[in-house]
């Protein structure tokens, strides 16, 4: 009778150790960066967003190892490898509810100055469930980097697959449009999938400035600051022996302004809660006469797609409207394009997402003299 019940024991234990859940953060000491400031290197990137990928898929096993624990080992260990930069830094979930508005995509942490314990403990407190809409953090984040100023680094880091209902790689395109080369987009595989690391690359490839890699690629300690350097760094450029020379030839530099105009539900007048976007924006292309603009315009999903399409284009047109008016902008530097409801920026389920979707976009670049 004591041997049965020693060995009912043994099972139950073998049982509940089988059962309990992986470890969250492997072993890993990281590389420390911290000199490469001192010696020759300099910051290069303002901001960062982290997209992580929460999604069920990712409870799957490969090679022994949850995905979804590999995941979040790879941002702990960019983390730790990270040397103290002043930035700031976000971490955008996708995959489960999230808050009272039982979101599936959002900002957990940031956009706020970068603290390596407060990024690490946002991370630690992340669980995984719920669908793989890898196009909606994209999107997102042109609202959530709207405030920034300069250079900004975009990391995904997911296994690629199951990305539910809209594209990943229009997804980037358009927040590559909408801060140019400001922004470099780099993408993190998890797992094996031909099909995930198809569309991580062409993600990474719409950014035009950054790169696809794998979770392997970043495992060692070695590997991970090689990706931190290449993503965070830079080699500063030597300064000149101090010598009689010609003077330098005039360079130029681009710069750019964003326009979004929102407007309310089957409207397409310009409500006076725009009018500063509209009078920053037109002071822009007054100071830069050679500057064009396209006004697109959008709506949400209520009507049908006729309707819509109609809508949309009134709304840019109102817009050009107000701009020619008031500023005496030329008409031929302004075109307009309706896309009613093809193109959203955020859901359609919810009041706010409609709100966003309601709008007249624009981005307008130009060449300077330093």
């Amino acid at each position: 009778m004591n041997i049965l019940k020693s060995l009912w024991i043994l099972v139950m234990i073998g049982f509940v150790a089988g059962c309990a859940p992986m470890a969250t953060e492997s072993p890993f000491t990281a590389t420390d960066l911290s000199g490469k400031l001192a010696q020759g290197y300099k910051q290069k990137v303002d901001n960062a967003v982290i997209i992580l990928d929460a999604s069920s898929s990712m409870y799957d096993k490969e090679n022994s190892n949850q995905k979804f624990v590999e995941a979040k080992n790879v941002v702990l260990h960019m983390n730790d490898t990270l040397p103290p930069l002043k930035m700031q830094a976000g971490l955008h979930v996708f995959g489960p509810t999230l808050g009272a508005n039982m979101e599936d995509s959002k900002l957990i942490y940031g956009m706020t100055a970068y603290k390596a314990a407060d990024l690490a403990a946002a991370v630690k407190s992340v669980e995984v469930s719920g669908l793989t809409p890898l196009a909606k953090p994209l999107l997102k984040s042109v609202t959530d980097l709207k405030d920034s100023k300069g250079p900004i680094a975009v990391i995904v880091v997911s296994d690629g697959i199951d990305t539910y209902n809209q594209s990943p790689v229009e997804a980037a395109e358009t927040l590559k449009n909408a801060f140019g080369d400001r922004i470099c987009i780099y993408t993190i595989l998890i797992g094996n999938s031909p099909v995930g690391k198809k569309t991580l690359e062409d993600v990474a490839a719409a950014g035009k400035c950054g790169f696809a890699t794998t979770q392997s690629a970043v495992a060692t300690s070695q590997g991970m600051a090689d990706f931190v350097e290449k993503v965070f760094l830079e080699k500063e450029a030597e300064k000149p022996v101090a010598q009689k020379v010609a003077p330098a030839p005039v360079q130029e530099k681009t710069i750019t302004m964003n326009l979004k105009v929102l407007f309310d539900f089957d409207k397409d007048n310009v409500l006076p809660r725009e009018q500063d976007e509209l009078d920053e924006f037109a002071a822009f292309m007054k100071a830069h006469p050679q500057t064009t603009a396209v006004l697109e315009g959008h709506t949400d999903n209520y009507g049908s797609e006729a309707y819509n399409n109609a809508l949309s284009l009134r709304r840019a047109e109102s817009v050009r409207k107000y701009l020619v008016q008031k500023f005496a902008i030329a008409p031929t530097r302004l075109t307009t394009k309706g896309y009613g409801f093809s193109r959203p920026l955020a859901t359609n389920k919810t009041d706010e997402g409609r709100q966003e979707n309601r709008r007249v976009v624009a981005v307008i670049s130009t060449n300077v003299k330093e």
